[in-house]
């Protein structure tokens, strides 16, 4: 029974890894159905779009299901168009990550999906194209040619070099601010070719953009969007919800690309108004979508009564909350397992009980408020008590927004509430 309970809590641990659901593994198991409605939404505005509305911009909390939403909708329409769905940081490194290398890393992903669906290229187009890429890069024939001829596979090759080498990455930098045109070009007549060869209109979907610093995105997105809008076919890019409340930027996207930024709204745990009062009642929807979307993941007997109630309402409707503060709970357990188990003591009924949970949650709050400033917790309690704050367009409200400490929800209009462990904090500094 010692091992059998400890095995239960680290399935548990482990099925609470952040990630999104991606592989159709994870999918059986995990899957909780989420935003249908959005993904309606975006077939009309791909399938209704024209040369001159051909790339979305998907915004939204990060955390709020943004990856695995798009994830499906990239699968459910692979029969219609050609989906490609990729994360750029597994491609980029993150602090590394412009405007140049996205456009490449499309590029290298068209080709790579070419190659794994065994899409028919003409073989002197494909060798052009392969010629292209290696003299961009400057990999060595010689490194590659024996092993190319046996089957090797030169693009996941390429895009091992591609996040491990910076020297490649400053290579590709180069050449292309010499001669963007020839990146342009390249990528366009890629993707015409590979259309051309299966019949379907390409859509690419590029994930993890929103986990880029605020300074990144409006380097990317401000200083460099005509050239990302140059892509022929169907690509969305990835935004943190701060991006809609920086004003120049988004009028900036939404001007260069007549298209409005595609919004995905967070689970409302409480409605406006609400969600500071001991007596409210939460929204009972919610709390059931975000409940079974835990069960997927740990075994009821793992969890004391009420406790799921609690770690929902903690989690302020964000998904990788939600599934943070349970992964924590499990990780504090493990550890109390062990100790248990080592004194000789019982450990058939230990749960993840109300003094774990808070324990957990004071961990996760006190990493979060350490670098709180006096200015932020200013904007913190303006938005508490008016569910906004005084200038939704100052930095610091944005930074707060982008990292979760505050977080935005919708019904006609868009309110703002705190992350409940913020608003824990700022009670215990006696604030509110």
């Amino acid at each position: 029974m010692v091992v059998n309970r400890i095995e239960a809590f680290q399935k548990a641990f482990r099925n609470l890894q952040l990630q999104p659901l991606i592989t159709e593994e994870e999918i059986e198991r995990f899957q909780v159905p989420y935003g249908h409605d959005l993904i309606d939404k975006l077939e009309h505005l791909i399938v209704d779009s024209d040369d001159n509305t051909n790339q979305l911009f998907f915004a939204g909390h990060r955390g709020c299901g943004k990856s695995t939403l798009l994830a499906e909708f990239a699968r459910e329409f692979d029969h219609n168009y050609l989906t490609i769905f990729f994360s750029i940081s597994d491609l980029i490194e993150t602090t590394a990550i412009n405007h140049i290398n996205i456009l490449f890393a499309i590029a290298v992903q068209i080709m790579d999906k070419a190659e794994k669906e065994n899409i028919q290229i003409d073989s002197q187009k494909k060798q052009k194209f392969f010629n292209w890429f290696q003299d961009r890069t400057q990999i060595q024939e010689s490194k590659i040619g024996a092993e190319l001829e046996a089957g090797f596979d030169f693009w996941s090759f390429l895009k091992s070099k591609l996040k491990a080498e910076a020297s490649i990455r400053e290579v590709i930098e180069t050449k292309f601010k010499r001669d963007f045109r020839d990146l342009i070009n390249t990528v366009n007549l890629i993707a015409t070719e590979v259309s051309l060869a299966c019949k379907k209109e390409i859509v690419v979907i590029i994930d993890d953009l929103d986990k880029l610093d605020l300074a990144a995105i409006k380097s990317i997105f401000q200083d460099n969007i005509k050239v990302l809008l140059q892509p022929n076919f169907f690509v969305v890019y990835t935004l943190p919800i701060a991006t809609i409340r920086d004003g120049v930027l988004k009028r900036h996207i939404e001007t260069e690309t007549n298209n409005s930024i595609f919004v995905m709204p967070v689970l409302k745990v409480y409605p406006k108004g609400e969600s500071h009062k001991d007596e409210s009642q939460p929204v009972a929807e919610t709390i059931d979508k975000l409940q079974k979307i835990l069960r997927k993941r740990i075994d009821d007997t793992l969890l004391a009564d009420d406790v799921l109630l609690k770690i929902t309402l903690s989690s302020g409707g964000v998904i990788r909350e939600l599934v943070r503060i349970t992964q924590k709970c499990c990780s504090l357990v493990l550890v109390q397992l062990r100790q248990k188990a080592r004194r000789g003591e019982s450990i058939d009924n230990v749960q993840i009980d109300e003094m774990i949970l808070q324990e957990a949650l004071d961990s996760l709050r006190n990493d979060m408020t350490i670098t709180l400033s006096k200015t932020d917790r200013e904007i913190l309690l303006q938005t508490y008590t008016d569910y906004r704050p005084d200038d939704p367009k100052q930095q610091e409200f944005l930074d707060l927004l982008h990292n979760v400490y505050v977080i935005e929800y919708k019904n006609t209009e868009s309110w703002y509430d705190l992350h409940p462990l913020i608003i824990q904090q700022l009670k215990l500094e006696n604030l509110i």
